[in-house]
């Protein structure tokens, strides 16, 4: 016969959580450390990606805002669109090649997307150009006399 007062307290090893009576949380102990550098890589990837994503979307936001969705322009709208271009966005500090909309008014002119003017922009990059240009670093040159002098 088996004795109750063994078994009372034992609980498994807290590999999962209750709340309110539903399982929601499985723990399983894991060599973080290991496992970020296999995935980090991956990981960068695919927030890249999904970042790229994000942009397209912006792009096309502005663009439907101006014309009206795809196959379907608002006729009160003055724009149209006018097919792809191959551009580029600043995205992580990295110019990034990237197809973007164009648009343009019913008599032809080329319309510019505030957006993809913002997207291009990336204040880092700029102020690096920006400082390695209004600040150059100076350079030294050795005189006749053997003595440093700056230029």
């Amino acid at each position: 016969m088996r004795k109750k007062y063994q078994r009372q307290v034992r609980k498994s090893n807290h590999k999962f959580e209750i709340v309110q009576g539903q399982d929601l949380l499985v723990r399983v102990p894991l060599p973080m450390a290991e496992v970020w550098a296999e995935m980090q890589a991956r990981v960068e990837e695919l927030t890249g990606q999904a970042g790229l994503q994000i942009l397209r979307a912006i792009l096309e936001n502005e663009v439907t805002h101006r014309v009206g969705p795809p196959h379907r322009p608002n006729p009160r709208a003055g724009c149209v669109r006018w097919g792809k271009q191959p551009g580029y966005v600043v995205f992580a500090g990295q110019k990034i090649p990237l197809e973007r909309p164009r648009v343009r008014t019913r008599e032809g002119q080329e319309v510019e997307l505030e957006s993809y003017g913002q997207l291009q922009q990336d204040g880092k990059l700029q102020r690096a150009v920006q400082e390695g240009i209004c600040f150059p670093v100076p350079t030294l040159r050795l005189s006749e006399k053997g003595t440093i002098q700056e230029q």
